[in-house]
């Protein structure tokens, strides 16, 4: 029964060896080497409108509506719409203040006229009185007694002081009344524009679109997410975009340990994660001279690197997509490469060992994830041991 079994299971442990060692062993060859390093970035628009809560009477307010991330929408259409409650409860009122106001000038006005027009009639009384009394005074004391000459000059005086007294109490109403005047109506201006304010605000709650585009929300403030109905905002705050999709470019970070691997200007290939299958080419245009946080209260920090686009898909692509960078930092066409593996890096100088066994100390140039330059030491076709691969 055993040996019945044994054989079966040494011819298929050969079969099995015989293809490990065959598999193992790897050519010395000639290829193009291609040093990458990839990094994770998100497209972003360098140009386009914003759409921010404006000036209101009260600082902070809430969304009420909103329109769907990635919406299409054409200038003058709504974008998002504020919590118009307070204005509108408050603009009874101030609508109320102000026509009572409007009512009390009205009111006043009635009653400055008829004041003014007593007054009038009592300056013009005393103004004939002084004119009789001017004409009595004027009889020649041959005429009349002295006594009588000496009441009529009294009379002439009197009438005179009441004719001041009657004049200057008219110019003090006049200019009381357009004191109070200015005050009522400077009352009535300030209700009006309490009233246009709450209006405007009214209307300035409806935030429409500057111009035609794709609405892009805007990420919360300080929570991980986009921005949603119900949510408190407050003046200044951007809720949504509508990006120019020509300017798109690439934000990514270099983690601050690959500082230097990264240079501007090196070519990239861009692989939008929605679209796996298309490849975009650009180059880095810019690196930050300061690695940053990636986010609040993380220790790990990195530089913040953008991607110029040299093509854009503008029927696919949006800002937000996540995308995949890889960046060429190195490309050298014809060169001699050996698989990575293969080599023992554990001495002074790196080794490999030919299929016959022979160590072979080389010297190496770039290496990759997969494969490194030879610069010495191997020719082409030469045949490695495979790693793991040992030698008595």
């Amino acid at each position: 029964m055993s040996r019945r079994c044994t054989i079966p299971l040494l011819l298929l442990c050969g079969c099995f060896s015989g293809y490990e060692a065959k598999d193992a062993s790897t050519r010395v060859h000639r290829g193009t080497f291609v040093n990458t390093l990839v990094l994770t970035g998100e497209l972003e628009a360098q140009r386009g409108a914003t759409v921010s809560v404006p000036r209101l009477p009260s600082w902070q307010s809430s969304i009420k509506w909103l329109a769907g991330d990635g919406d299409l929408v054409r200038a003058g259409d709504r974008v998002a719409e504020l919590d118009n409650g307070p204005f509108a409860t408050d603009l009874d009122s101030k609508r109320q203040l102000a026509t009572e106001a409007e009512q009390e000038l009205q009111q006043k006005e009635a009653e400055w006229a008829a004041d003014l027009d007593l007054k009038r009639l009592d300056l013009a009384r005393k103004k004939e009185e002084l004119e009789k009394a001017k004409i009595e005074a004027d009889v020649p004391p041959e005429i009349v007694s002295a006594r009588d000459f000496e009441d009529r000059r009294l009379k002439l005086l009197r009438a005179q002081v009441d004719f001041e007294k009657a004049r200057d109490i008219l110019e003090s109403q006049q200019t009381s009344i357009t004191s109070d005047r200015e005050n009522a109506r400077l009352k009535l201006e300030r209700a009006r524009r309490d009233v246009s304010i709450a209006e405007v605000a009214i209307e300035a709650v409806i935030l429409r679109a500057p111009r035609s585009g794709v609405v892009v929300i805007r990420d919360h403030p300080w929570e991980r997410r986009k921005l949603q109905a119900g949510d408190g905002v407050w003046v200044g705050v951007p809720i949504a975009q509508l990006p120019d999709l020509d300017s798109l470019q690439i934000n990514a970070a270099l983690a601050d340990v690959d500082d230097g691997r990264v240079a501007v200007g090196m070519p990239v290939v861009v692989t939008v994660d929605g679209y796996p299958s298309m490849h975009f080419p650009g180059r880095i245009a810019s690196i930050s001279p300061v690695a940053q946080e990636r986010k609040r209260n993380e220790m790990r920090r990195a530089f913040k690197v953008a991607v110029r686009l040299e093509r854009i898909d503008t029927a696919r692509m949006r800002p937000g997509l996540s995308a995949r960078v890889e960046v060429q930092r190195e490309a050298i066409a014809s060169a001699l490469l050996i698989p990575r593996g293969t080599i023992d890096f554990s001495k002074a100088a790196p080794r490999v060992r030919l299929a016959g066994g022979r160590l072979v100390t080389v010297t190496i140039g770039s290496c990759n994830a997969q494969e490194c330059v030879v610069r010495s030491g191997l020719k082409e076709g030469q045949v490695l041991a495979g790693v793991g691969e040992s030698h008595g």
